[in-house]
């Protein structure tokens, strides 16, 4: 009877309630925080092996570069209803570039890292201070009076601290030395507001870390789909290698994409027809190896932390 009561309150509640204004629901689809969300699910998709993580990534990605940039590239700050606008800001830009790294060690499909170049170039060309260093939050052509310089990381990161991680690891990951160099010109810039308060710039700190570390290549050569490839993928991501890259280089193609981004994986080759790793720490490559367990144990030298199961 209880049950037949509370229901029935609960109808009429409701039917009262519909006679109402219904409040505005906050519907737009923001570029900067859905990069932040690719960026987690392609990670985690790559961690756990887990390719619904990948297609949800990728389906996102998808859509804000289809309907959140404009024709000659640049990228826009919100969606509604079938209409994009507003200029992006520094967070949509340096946000899209971490989630397009990461979209790419997920998949390894070579057209995220040739975005993320794409946009590293006009994040560079429209937001960078060319006297001071740093990214300001809003583009040259933006109609406002003064033009901030964030770097507070709080609830997400700052765009200055996105941005010097992002360009300084795709600068690796394509042997862009331009883009590792306006990296450093972020730290130098901004580095004495951190030195004052570094418990409110972890993000910072971490980039910093990335630059200042020991930094690990591995370059697997090996057929995509393959098994010998497979394995050697996940025995790479089961473990977490700080500063470390992963870029996979197909085997069977004269001039793979991927060398045409990354040029210094042209001549990384399978040995033996087998999949096989070439391990390079602070730029010295190691002897390559076919075993799986050797390109582990070269990756994880000099005192790199490993990842131990259920910690």
């Amino acid at each position: 009877e209880l049950a037949g009561f509370v229901e029935e309150a609960r109808k009429k509640l409701f039917a009262f309630r519909e006679q109402r204004i219904h409040p505005a629901k906050d519907d737009k689809i923001l570029t900067d925080w859905n990069a932040l969300m690719i960026a987690a699910l392609a990670r985690a998709a790559r961690v756990f092996d887990d390719p619904e993580y990948l297609a949800a990534a990728e389906r996102a990605t998808a859509f804000l570069l289809n309907n959140l940039r404009r024709p000659d590239g640049r990228l826009l700050h919100r969606y509604r209803q079938g209409e994009a606008g507003l200029a992006a800001t520094l967070d949509d830009c340096a946000f899209m570039l971490l989630a397009l790294i990461e979209d790419y060690e997920a998949s390894f499909s070579p057209k995220y890292l040739q975005t993320a170049l794409e946009l590293a170039n006009d994040l560079i060309e429209h937001y960078h201070d060319p006297d001071n260093g740093g990214f300001f939050f809003v583009p040259d052509d933006a109609d406002t009076p003064v033009r901030q310089k964030p770097v507070y990381d709080g609830a997400t990161p700052s765009g200055n601290s996105a941005a010097m991680y992002a360009l300084y690891l795709l600068g690796r990951m394509t042997a862009n030395l331009e883009l590792e160099e306006t990296a450093e010109r972020i730290h130098r810039a901004l580095a004495g507001s951190v030195t004052r308060s570094p418990a409110a710039s972890p993000s910072f700190l971490t980039g910093v870390e990335l630059m200042l570390g020991e930094k690990t290549e591995v370059i697997i050569a090996g057929v995509p789909g393959a098994e010998d490839t497979a394995a050697m993928v996940r025995k790479i991501y089961s473990h977490y290698i700080p500063g470390s890259v992963v870029i996979l280089r197909p085997s069977g193609e004269e001039t793979p994409e991927i060398a045409e981004i990354a040029g210094f994986t042209r001549d990384m080759v399978m040995i033996g027809g087998r999949a096989t790793a070439y391990v390079c720490t602070n730029h010295a490559c190691r002897i390559p190896t076919t075993d799986p367990d050797k390109m582990l144990q070269a990756a994880g030298t000099g005192g790199i932390r490993r990842h131990q199961p259920g910690v």
